[in-house]
């Protein structure tokens, strides 16, 4: 049986007890959903579904706490779809003759502990949703070895920002202003990266930028570097809807990787930027803008702080990545390059 059928029929068995008071038999059933889903949170693919499930686990989690400790409470009808006290004491009123009431099914049989795989012990359980601290500390944990600190210099001095990995042969994407001196009016003739818990550092190379679009495709020897993980672009920008929720990962003031989060506020403004609300800060300059599943859907480069001469709070850009990737293609083709 599949996993969603078993859960369906656990579901209708504990409902059905539930209905009949009977809590202790209907929480057996509960933990038998738990334990099912728990199994499909280690088998997920994504970030999203894998919140998602975590959330489905902490809702039954609480009903299953509630069976043990309260017996049939509302909030237990309420997850089962069924009348809680206070609705089964308002007051009916007839709009007709009564319809004949069908006959309740036979009760389910309680669940066999043998028979379902051995005793259900929901600790482990318990213990694995606490260790679930939230969508941003997964995606920026499973990206951080592919965003990367960029040191420049040059005559006039130093500055910092980041980059990301976008390809296992060691292409990096980053901001043009990061890696452009505009006091010199050129390309800083050093310039560095290194990645996450790696005291070494390494040559970057600069390939190609786009200045209106503020974005530079670089490059690093990946037979230098130990390990290192690659940034997955998202493949329809044109999904990124308003309101979605962004995780940015930055070296605000060269003080090393950190995440921080916004909400798109637009996919496009007039500028043709993604703008979004997010506590940019120097040295956060061309990270990536990753959505729940860990995708990149455009790169860090400016906050905007007045609009029609009033103070602006809350509004950062970034070039969306479908920009990026029609320069990505035109780079590659005209250079014979693939990523």
């Amino acid at each position: 049986m599949e996993s969603k059928d078993r859960i369906a029929t656990y579901y209708a068995n504990a409902r059905e007890f539930v209905k009949q008071d009977r809590p202790r038999e209907a929480r057996a059933y509960v933990l038998a959903i738990l334990n099912n889903a728990l199994e499909s949170y280690k088998r997920a693919t994504s970030i999203l579904l894998q919140a998602k499930t975590a959330a489905f686990m902490d809702r039954w989690i609480a009903v299953s706490r509630d069976l043990y400790e309260k017996g049939v409470t509302d909030y237990v009808l309420q997850c089962f779809g069924l009348p809680t006290s206070a609705e089964r004491d308002l007051p009916k009123v007839r709009r007709g003759p009564a319809k004949p009431r069908a006959a309740e099914p036979d009760a389910p049989q309680p669940v066999d502990p043998e028979q379902e795989g051995g005793v259900i012990d929901i600790s482990g359980l318990i213990a694995e949703s606490a260790k679930m601290q939230g969508w941003c500390a997964e995606i920026f944990e499973k990206s951080r070895a592919a965003v990367v600190e960029i040191t420049v210099s040059g005559p006039d001095g130093s500055a910092s920002g980041t980059g990301f990995v976008i390809s296992k042969n060691g292409y990096i994407l980053t901001n043009d202003h990061v890696v452009y001196c505009e006091t010199a009016e050129g390309y800083y003739p050093k310039a560095k990266i290194s990645f996450s818990g790696d005291k070494k550092s390494y040559d970057l190379q600069i390939l190609f930028s786009d200045k209106k679009a503020d974005v530079a495709l670089c490059k690093f020897d990946p037979e230098k570097v130990g390990s290192f993980s690659v940034i997955k672009r998202v493949r329809e920008y044109s999904q990124v809807l308003q309101g979605a929720d962004c995780l940015i990962i930055g070296n605000a003031f060269g003080m090393g990787l950190a995440p921080f989060t916004g909400v798109v506020r637009f996919t496009k403004n007039d500028n043709g930027d993604l703008v979004y609300t997010a506590p940019s800060n120097p040295g956060d300059s061309g990270g990536p803008v990753l959505n729940r599943n860990g995708e990149c859907i455009g790169i860090n480069k400016s906050k905007t702080l007045t609009v029609n001469n009033q103070s602006a709070d809350g509004y950062a850009n970034a070039t969306p990545m479908d920009t990026i990737d029609a320069l990505l293609k035109k780079w590659c083709e005209s250079n014979q390059i693939q990523l």
